[in-house]
């Protein structure tokens, strides 16, 4: 019993930790990516222009669309240079949401005087730029309308420059990489003007995003290519899903050591009954009931053991969550985060039970089979 209850809280623990800290990355991933993303198929930009704005108005789920212009360019601090994503998105676009990212500094991308850039946390930290630091960082990519020469390699590249005005984490893939500013900034850097990559979407409250996908489809055509959220991170969705069924896998195979002190136990029950299974059958018992009493025996001390684990890793996930007792250091929560969800609660009770009855099988079927002629 001790040993299925261990292994049970600890199940209950560690994949209500895993919720947790999925919690944290999706809300940011919420805050960062939009309910559906809209490109052109086979091209890099497009321009928005009035019939699109039209179609997209017609459809009831849309709340707003932001235009969006992304870009590989070479970005420069000091001493430092890094390759990176630039994001350029219209200034009163999409704040509520962004600036909740930001950990250090503020959300601010400028004016039409001085522009200001908020960089993920993962390329600030390798160009070592803070918010409002003193020097203009560079940022500058290969002219498109311009022959590459040689001898005035400088002439070959659009330059522009701007200042740090925050730092915002996401996850690490965008982290090491993203930085964002104004559309119009990243437009006349790339020599796009009045073009876009994408058109990011923000559906309603409680609107699907699949049947605003399927919509969306049938309205625009084939030429787009139209992602929801899931869809443009399903590789962290899998990896998350894969870890905690990895984690599943192991604490089950520790539950599944633990049972073989059951069948040990069982086992040499058995054989310390034996006179006493023979005075049974002997007054008539039949040997699917001694199957049935040694069979329920396995089965309660998985049941109980893991019942009594699961209830206290319970209540300690509860109390996690709202007296906070395990704190972070240096990290964006200021205590580990934990969700308990009743699918996991399920998911282990049902392990416990099919571990508790499969070990069982054996002793049970041995008892069954003690001769009458143990009575002596």
């Amino acid at each position: 019993m001790l040993g299925f209850g261990v292994g049970s809280f600890a199940m209950i623990i560690v994949l209500s930790t895993f919720n947790g800290f999925e919690n944290i990355v999706e809300s940011m991933i919420n805050n960062y990516d939009p309910d559906i993303k809209i490109t052109a198929k086979g091209k890099k930009t497009f321009v928005l222009n009035s019939t699109l704005k039209d179609q997209l108005n017609t459809l009831a789920e849309v709340d707003y669309y932001t235009p969006v212009l992304e870009e590989k360019v070479v970005i420069k601090y000091d001493q430092h240079q890094e390759i990176a994503r630039i994001k350029g998105i219209e200034p009163h676009s999409s704040h509520s949401t962004l600036d909740s990212l930001v950990v250090l500094g503020e959300f601010y991308l400028g004016d039409t005087l001085k522009n200001f850039g908020v960089f993920g946390a993962g390329l600030a930290q390798k160009l070592n730029l803070f918010p409002g630091s003193p020097e203009l960082v560079t940022v500058f990519v290969p002219r498109r309308d311009v022959d590459y020469n040689a001898m005035n390699s400088t002439a070959s590249l659009s330059t522009e420059y701007l200042r740090s005005s925050g730092t915002f984490m996401v996850h690490e893939e965008v982290d090491n990489e993203v930085f964002m500013t104004r559309l119009d900034f990243a437009q006349k850097l790339l020599s796009y003007p009045n073009s876009i990559s994408a058109l990011e979407l923000t559906l309603k409250s409680g609107e699907d995003p699949i049947e605003a996908k399927e919509k969306l489809v049938e309205l625009l055509g084939n030429n787009w290519e139209i992602k929801t959220r899931r869809e443009l991170n399903e590789v962290l969705y899998k990896i998350f899903s894969s870890e905690k069924w990895f984690t599943y896998a192991i604490l089950s195979l520790v539950l599944f050591i633990s049972s073989f002190n059951i069948f040990g136990s069982l086992i040499m029950l058995v054989i310390d009954k034996k006179k006493d299974i023979g005075i049974l059958k002997s007054m008539g018992a039949e040997e699917g009931t001694l199957y049935r009493v040694f069979m329920w025996q396995g089965t309660y001390i998985a049941l109980i053991g893991g019942g009594i684990g699961i209830l206290c890793a319970m209540i300690l996930v509860w109390s996690q969550s709202y007296f906070e007792w395990f704190a972070m250091e240096n990290a964006i929560v200021s205590a580990y985060p934990v969700e308990l969800l009743w699918s996991d609660v399920t998911l282990t009770l049902l392990t416990i039970l099919f571990l508790g009855t499969s070990i069982s099988l054996y002793p049970a079927f041995k008892a069954s089979k003690t001769p009458i002629n143990a009575i002596n």
